[in-house]
């Protein structure tokens, strides 16, 4: 009859194990469940695969540097000249705000000259 290995004898298999196959060592004979975090060590690499999920953005400033008139409206096409989303987006917004009164004051109009007017009287 066989008998069963000690802890130790094991725990020491287990350690030649993980030198040989380079993987993280079990934990001491007390207590071999240790949590070592193999588990997310072992699992694939989320990142390479969401950036082939994702096309490439075009960063508009690279884009100026090899064409700095690209923007300009005087001096190209209009159908070949490039828009920045992110301007015209600001543009609407500050036409929608004009539209209902709550745009930038005009000069001499502001916060100051009110205050200052009020003061007078």
């Amino acid at each position: 009859m066989s008998r069963p290995a000690s802890p130790s004898l094991l725990y020491s298999l287990r350690q030649a194990q993980a030198r040989i196959f380079n993987t993280n060592p079990p934990g001491p004979p007390s207590n071999p469940a240790l949590r070592t975090g193999s588990k997310v060590l072992k699992k694939r690499l989320v990142g390479p695969s969401m950036l082939q999920y994702y096309p490439p953005s075009l960063n508009l400033r690279s884009v100026l540097r090899i064409a700095p008139n690209a923007l300009r409206p005087e001096d190209v096409d209009p159908v070949t000249r490039l828009i920045d989303p992110r301007e015209v987006q600001r543009l609407k917004d500050v036409e929608r705000k004009k539209m209902l009164g709550k745009g930038p004051p005009k000069k001499g109009e502001g916060r100051r000259a009110a205050m200052k007017g009020g003061k007078r009287k």
